[in-house]
C-alpha cells in the first residue's frame, strides 16, 4: 500500500584490474552511480511504488573499502560531488529518501590525511594487538574476520566533528552510520581502556548528536542501548 515504505541498498564503487597497454591498472569501477539512483526511483515510481528510500553504500572515501569518515570525497566514477548535490536536490524535489552510509565502529582501508592514527584510535585487545571485526560463519561454524579494525569508542568523536562539517555542507536530509546500531567493542588500551558499558555510553552520546544535525537516520539493526 501507500504506507509501506521500500528500502534499498545500493553498492558504490569497487577497485578492479584492467590492462592498459598491457600492464595491469588498477581503476575505481561503478556498480550503481548517483543518476542509476535517479534513474531507478522513475522507473519504480512509473511502476506504482512510492515511498521510497535509498541506501548508498561505497559512494565515498574509496568505495566498498573505504577510509573512517572524517574527511569526505565522493567517488569521480559515480557522479563525484555534484553528482550527489543534484541527487539531494532531486530527492528532496521529489520525497525520496537517501541515505550515505558511514561507519565509525570500523575501518578498511587508512590513507594519509584521513585522520586515523592507529596507535591513538585503533581498539587494543588485552595482549596489546590490533583487533577486527569478527563474524559467525554457520557454514564452518567459526568465527571469521573482514579485516575491518576496530575503533575505539572513544574516538567517535574526534572522526565525526570533522566528518560533520564536511557532511553538511550538502544539506542532506539522511545518514546511514550502520555498525552504530549493533556493535559495542570494549578497548583494553593500556593508557585508556574502556570496558563495554563505556562503549555504549560513547555510542549514545555520538547517536544522539547525529540524531540532532539530521532528520533521519538509519543504522543496520537497533538495539535498545
Amino acid at each position: 500500500t501507500e504506507d509501506i515504505p521500500l528500502y534499498i541498498e545500493t553498492f558504490g564503487s569497487i577497485e578492479t584490474t584492467e590492462r592498459k597497454f598491457s600492464f595491469p591498472v588498477t581503476v575505481d569501477t561503478p556498480l550503481t552511480t548517483f543518476e542509476d539512483i535517479k534513474t531507478m526511483h522513475k522507473e519504480l515510481t512509473e511502476a506504482g511504488i512510492g515511498k521510497l528510500n535509498f541506501r548508498l553504500v561505497g559512494f565515498a572515501n574509496g568505495g566498498m573499502y573505504p577510509t573512517v569518515p572524517y574527511k569526505l570525497k565522493w567517488m569521480d566514477v559515480l557522479g563525484g560531488a555534484d553528482g550527489f548535490t543534484d541527487l539531494v536536490q532531486y530527492a528532496s524535489e521529489n520525497n525520496v529518501g537517501i541515505y550515505p552510509d558511514f561507519d565509525f565502529a570500523y575501518v578498511t582501508y587508512s590513507e594519509f590525511g584521513d585522520g586515523m592514527n592507529l596507535r591513538k584510535y585503533a581498539v587494543k585487545t588485552i595482549d596489546d594487538r590490533y583487533t577486527s571485526r569478527r563474524m559467525y560463519d554457520a557454514a564452518t561454524q567459526t568465527l571469521t574476520s573482514d579485516f575491518a579494525l576496530c575503533i575505539s569508542p572513544s574516538a567517535y568523536e574526534h572522526f565525526y566533528d570533522k566528518f560533520s562539517a564536511n557532511y553538511s555542507k550538502y544539506n542532506p536530509v539522511g545518514i546511514s552510520v550502520s555498525t552504530l546500531g549493533t556493535d559495542l567493542n570494549s578497548d583494553f588500551d593500556e593508557d585508556e581502556p574502556y570496558n563495554r558499558e563505556d562503549s555504549k555510553g560513547f555510542t549514545v552520546e555520538i547517536l544522539e548528536r547525529i540524531n540532532e544535525d539530521y532528520a533521519s537516520v538509519m543504522v543496520d539493526g537497533g538495539n535498545a542501548y
